[in-house]
């Protein structure tokens, strides 16, 4: 044992002998001693951060726990004790994640009690965390604790029913009932998802683990139920900046637990099972080519910074972590936010930007783009920057089936006002849509203000914003209103040059062009209709909204079928936005069309575009297969059967029993007279069809192959074969007599013999005739 050994054991052992007494303060000085002489040791790191715990220095306990695990990424201790520590330290969210991450590596283990015990305690902190919800659903099946899986199934259809994702609520519904058919929690969730009737979002859970018990002089323990579950209707949530904060931490804080480990992904995948479809996946969040090791170094300092509330270190690992690659909204967010703090006025706006387009950070990026520009006292930019902030918060509570209307609404008048309007506006614009946004509890306040400020219209929320600021602005959200009254009295002319007056206020206001394409629908001017949307498509695409683009080209679809045009037109916005499933969907309509329309080529073309975006997806085999067999026919439709018959080979290489396949396989080879090739084929397919215990299709399939090609001698044979060995030997010997004169007509005596042979050893009733046959052969 060298001398540096030595000390450091020496340490660690005081250390533990100082623990023993509960004098966590000398203690921590041996501990700290130890890791001086070995700073890698993970048994020393937890020491230190145990005794930091106990010292109440949890900030600096979370440190070394996370060290720790850095060393160890599979124990899943140091990650339970951070997750408790991030609660202590306000960070619920964060330690939720952190507690799954914990769980995950439990169960790894094998220890499936503590992971549970890990996922309960992650919905304690956080009780919509859809993945701990989902494990614990899955968990719970497979340990046969079906009231228990049956609640959790219904949590998660609740989760996605918020998130206005029903087909992923009602499946998961479905999952409940398929395990408990009778429950009745279960049977009413459904009936309320076909009612669009919200069920009731998760409580935190009773029992389990329970909220921390901190030591009763920490300042937590002395505010009654800060860590205590408070009710749905009385828990306060931070304003909107706040809020996006921790959402944004906590997200990179799961990033990088869950990318520490090599694995981690494909554990992931093996667990979900059948809930994949459940929880979304997202495209990659790294760039091509890089470091993804340096970019967790760099992310793991980030999130330790940034629990600390260290800004100036915590933005320098950040603009690192996005320098090497990281393309993340979230770290975005942090780093704009954080600028912002600074100071760094153009930078956060560089950053923010980046950030903008996140469902999550829609909200609280444009508030503080809007207080950048406030402190740059650029009061016009600063108040179009909080009605964008409040188009995005009044879209959010109102009923989601309306939020992408109201969010049009609200383009005239933000257009209205980033053109006129004035100083003073601006000013009080700033301060009323401040006081209603930069608060606590927001979303409760601003439902509260638009009961009071705006009546509910049923099917025509309007916006907030439409109170706030001038007249002009919201004449033409009025002018709509008038449009449709009348084109629902009938009084289409009248509707029309309503909303032609409107267009003079408000030129480049696309709902309202729509409204004057749908008046052209109604007016049966389809050809002027089709034009316009295909211009508001372009609108749309133009300003960088592509699914608003997509719908416009739909609706052109669905008037006008054959409109090739069109149709590429939706193809290429669909691919654009990484629609891939859509864009392969529409590839196939389009080649129906033109196949309809006996353009062959192209429709062949277009199949073979389709397989290309397909092969670079990964959509799966599924679809190659059905792409592959539709270009297929339409060879042999135009006689290239070589090239038909190469595509066959392809399908039939990997999947071995597709009957379809397998047959016109067979049938190109004897019609390009490669007979040889043919029977080889027919035994294979054989051969698989036993394989996969399929006996019942082989019959059909050899019969139709003697229909089709009556003079193949093989092809009787081999369905002989199979009536042999299901008993029915007078259908063999029939086929065998059928069989042996084909061959004595084609002068192969050889083979006559054999099959003659055959015969006689299933002792016909003239097997002497049979024998005096084979001699005279």
């Amino acid at each position: 044992m060298t001398e540096r050994e030595k000390r450091y054991q020496e340490a660690l052992n005081q250390g533990h002998s100082a623990a023993w007494d509960q004098d966590w303060e000398r203690a921590a000085v041996y501990y700290r001693q130890a890791i001086g002489e070995r700073p890698d040791d993970a048994n020393a790191l937890t020491s230190l951060a145990l005794a930091l715990f106990k010292m109440q220095a949890y900030a600096e306990s979370l440190q070394f726990y996370i060290r720790a695990y850095k060393l160890t990424p599979q124990d899943p201790v140091p990650l339970e004790k951070a997750a408790t520590l991030y609660e202590i330290l306000g960070k619920a969210a964060v330690g939720a994640d952190v507690a799954v991450r914990a769980a995950e590596l439990y169960l790894k283990s094998g220890d499936v009690e503590k992971a549970i015990e890990n996922w309960s305690r992650a919905l304690g902190m956080n009780s919509e965390h859809l993945v701990a919800h989902s494990r614990l659903a899955v968990v719970y099946e497979r340990m046969q604790r079906i009231p228990q899986a049956v609640r959790e199934y219904i949590h998660i259809a609740s989760l996605m029913q918020y998130a206005g994702e029903r087909d992923k609520a009602v499946q998961a519904v479905n999952r409940a009932l398929k395990i408990s058919p009778s429950h009745e929690e279960a049977q009413q969730a459904l009936a309320m998802l076909r009612d669009n009737v919200q069920i009731p979002k998760p409580a935190r859970p009773k029992g389990g683990t329970g909220p921390l018990k901190l030591p009763t002089n920490h300042p937590a323990a002395q505010a009654p139920g800060l860590l205590q579950a408070p009710k749905e209707e009385t828990q306060d949530e931070p304003e909107p900046i706040e809020e996006a904060r921790q959402i944004a931490l906590a997200t990179l804080a799961a990033l990088f637990f869950e990318q520490s480990s090599d694995e981690a992904e494909d554990q992931k995948s093996s667990r979900e099972g059948g809930l994949r479809a459940i929880l979304n996946g997202t495209g990659s969040i790294f760039a091509k080519n890089v470091d993804k090791n340096q970019i967790m170094l760099h992310l793991g300092q980030a999130v330790e910074y940034l629990t600390l509330d260290d800004d100036d270190p915590a933005a320098t690992e950040l603009k690192k972590v996005t320098d090497l690659g990281l393309n993340h909204p979230a770290a975005y967010y942090l780093l704009g936010w954080i600028q912002y703090k600074g100071d760094r006025l153009e930078s956060a706006l560089r950053t923010l930007k980046r950030a903008d387009f996140h469902p999550d950070y829609a909200l609280s990026a444009r508030l503080l783009m809007a207080a950048i520009y406030q402190k740059k006292e650029q009061f016009r930019q600063a108040s179009t920057f909080y009605l964008e902030a409040l188009s995005v918060a009044d879209a959010l509570v109102v009923d989601p089936q309306y939020a992408d209307s109201l969010r049009q609404l609200y383009e005239p008048i933000i257009e209205s006002h980033g053109q006129t309007g004035g100083e003073a506006e601006s000013k009080q614009l700033i301060k009323t849509i401040s006081e209603m946004l930069l608060r606590p509890r927001w979303r409760a306040h601003l439902k509260g203000v638009r009961n009071e400020l705006v009546p509910d219209e049923g099917d025509s929320p309007t916006p907030l914003a439409e109170v706030l600021t001038e007249a002009s602005s919201s004449q033409v959200v009025v002018a709509i209103g008038r449009v449709k009254q009348l084109a629902r009295e009938g009084h289409h002319q009248a509707a029309f040059e309503e909303a032609l007056f409107a267009l003079q206020s408000a030129p480049t206001y696309l709902p309202l062009h729509i409204t004057l394409a749908e008046l052209l629908v109604n007016e049966n001017q389809i050809p002027m209709a089709i034009t316009k949307f295909n211009v508001i498509s372009r609108a749309y695409s133009m300003r960088g909204e592509p699914n608003r683009a997509i719908e416009m080209l739909k609706r052109v679809i669905d008037m006008s079928p054959l409109d090739l045009d069109t149709r590429d037109s939706l193809i290429e916005q669909l691919i654009a936005s990484n629609q891939t499933t859509e864009a392969v969907e529409e590839l196939i309509k389009l080649a129906e069309v033109r196949y309809s329309l006996a353009e062959l080529n192209d429709a062949r073309k277009t199949y073979a575009r389709a397989l290309s975006l397909v092969q670079k997806s990964e959509l799966g085999e599924k679809w190659q297969v059905r792409l592959l067999h539709r270009m297929a026919d339409i060879d042999i439709q135009r006689l290239n059967w070589r090239q038909a018959l190469s595509i066959y080979e392809q399908i039939c290489a990997a999947h071995p029993d597709d009957l379809n396949a397998n047959s016109r396989l067979i049938d190109l080879n004897f019609r390009l007279g490669e007979n040889h090739q043919a029977e080889v084929y027919v035994g294979n397919f054989i051969t698989s069809l036993n394989a996969r215990d399929r006996r019942e299709e082989m019959i059909p399939f050899l019969e139709k192959l003697c229909e089709d090609w009556p003079q193949r001698a093989y092809l009787r044979q081999a369905l002989a074969d199979q009536y042999q060995s299901l008993g029915r030997t007078q259908d063999a010997l029939r086929l065998l007599d059928e069989a042996g004169e084909l061959l004595l007509n084609a002068g192969d005596r050889a083979g006559a013999a054999e099959v003659i042979q055959r015969i006689i050893v299933l002792n016909p009733k003239e097997a002497d005739r049979y024998r005096q046959l084979l001699g005279n052969i």
